[in-house]
């Protein structure tokens, strides 16, 4: 007698789109979405392009995060808890708040397309919370009371993430900016300036040409700390002053 054999029909095949969603998660999404923003934008992100960057439906990202703002939060997040910006180093306050600022603005350069996104948006995350805590407790160290540690903490931090802005975007001022500006004017006579209204540019034109960012922050860095110091030595002395003429006011008083 023969044996027969059953054999189990084969399921049906799955569709590219079922498959593209049997292996989404979010960390997948949130690595698509940075390869995205690095490449498009933030104007270039949504979560339409983002599905179809995936080979699925937007609605299928839904479930993983559930807007924009939420997805730009996530992948700003991912990026900065792999940065190491809680630093603190020997010596002199400015030397710390120095080393502070290079070193963020060296890390943000690894990932240039979450700067915007923080310029525009200001998503905090634990890293940058630490890192805040970081340069307040340098400033308060420092001498500096709560108000003016806070003061200074936005110039620095501000300060900073608008250069590295500017650097990564490429800076409107290039050194070809000026030339191309001045033909410009020369070409279209409604913008045509005089002689007088352009020398000290045209004087200066070699070093316009010529720009090294690294220097150009650099000085920033030492201009934005040297006044920070001279305002606090400053703060100290009218302090001291004022103890100064309140103790022998008390003196003469007894």
């Amino acid at each position: 007698m023969t044996r027969q054999v059953r054999t189990r029909a084969p399921g049906k095949a799955r569709s590219p789109k079922a498959l593209a969603d049997s292996r989404l998660t979010r960390a997948r999404i949130l690595t698509a979405g940075l390869d995205l923003l690095a490449r498009e934008g933030v104007a270039g992100l949504s979560m339409r392009t983002l599905a179809e960057a995936l080979g699925t439906a937007p609605m299928s990202l839904y479930r993983h995060v559930h807007s924009k703002d939420e997805l730009l939060s996530a992948i700003v997040a991912g990026v900065l808890e792999q940065l190491d910006l809680d630093l603190r180093t020997r010596g002199a306050w400015t030397d710390q708040a120095a080393a502070w600022m290079h070193s963020l603005r060296n890390q943000l350069h690894r990932s240039p397309a979450v700067v915007s996104i923080l310029m525009q948006h200001g998503h905090y995350t634990p890293a940058m919370l630490r890192a805040t805590n970081t340069l307040l407790g340098i400033l308060r160290a420092a001498g500096f009371d709560r108000r003016a540690a806070v003061r200074a903490w936005r110039e620095i931090m501000w300060s900073t993430l608008a250069f590295v802005s500017s650097e990564i975007r490429g800076p409107a001022f290039s050194p070809s900016f000026y030339m191309q500006a001045i033909d410009e004017s020369q070409r279209v006579s409604a913008k045509a300036l005089r002689a007088d209204e352009v020398a000290e540019v045209v004087a200066h034109m070699p070093h316009l040409r010529t720009r090294d960012l690294d220097d150009v922050f650099a000085h920033i860095v030492k201009h934005l700390l040297a006044g920070l110091a001279a305002e606090l030595a400053e703060t100290a002395s009218h302090r001291e002053g004022a103890r100064n003429t309140h103790a022998r006011m008390a003196a003469g008083a007894r």
